[in-house]
C-alpha cells in the first residue's frame, strides 16, 4: 500500500530538522524580546526601572544545541507517541544603561526601545517568511 504524502512527512520528522529548530528558536528568542522591550517602554515613567534587553543568540551555541537535541531526541516506533522536546526558553536577560540621567532614575531611552521593537518585528517576520518557505519547498519536494 503506497504511503500518501503527508503520512511520509510525518515518517521523515521533517518539520523537526536542524535547520527549521534554529529558525523555531530565533523566533522564540524574537518573541521574548519584544516582550521585555515591550516591558521598557510600559516602565519609561517608572521612577528607577532599569531598561532591560535579552543578549543575542550565539550562532555556534545554537547550532550546538540544535545538534545535540537531534541526537538526544527519542525516536518514535508509532505514530500515536508524543515527542518530546528539551525547553529551550531560557534566554539570558541583560541589564542595560541607556546612559540616561533622568532625575528618576529611570535608564528607558523610549526612542531607542522603539527601534529595537521595529528591528525585532522586521527580524521575526523575515524568520517566519523562511520558515514557511522552508516548508513550502518541503512539500514541494514531496509532491504534496
Amino acid at each position: 500500500m503506497p504511503v500518501k504524502p503527508n503520512e511520509w512527512l510525518a515518517r521523515m520528522n521533517l518539520v523537526d530538522s536542524p535547520l527549521l529548530g534554529m529558525i523555531r528558536e530565533k523566533m522564540s528568542w524574537l518573541n521574548a524580546r519584544q516582550g521585555i522591550l515591550s516591558q521598557n517602554v510600559a516602565n519609561a515613567d517608572t521612577p528607577g526601572y532599569s531598561a532591560r534587553d535579552l543578549k543575542p543568540l550565539d550562532f555556534e551555541q545554537t547550532l550546538k544545541n540544535e545538534q545535540r537535541s537531534a541526537d538526544s531526541t527519542l525516536h518514535l516506533t508509532d505514530p500515536r507517541h508524543i515527542a518530546i522536546k528539551p525547553n529551550s526558553d531560557g534566554f539570558e536577560q541583560d541589564v542595560k544603561d541607556s546612559g540616561l540621567n533622568d532625575p528618576h532614575g529611570n535608564s528607558v531611552a523610549i526612542e531607542e526601545e522603539m527601534i529595537k521593537v521595529a528591528d525585532t518585528q522586521a527580524q521575526y517576520a523575515a524568520a517566519a517568511n523562511l520558515y514557511s518557505k522552508a516548508i513550502s519547498m518541503m512539500r514541494t519536494a514531496i509532491g504534496h
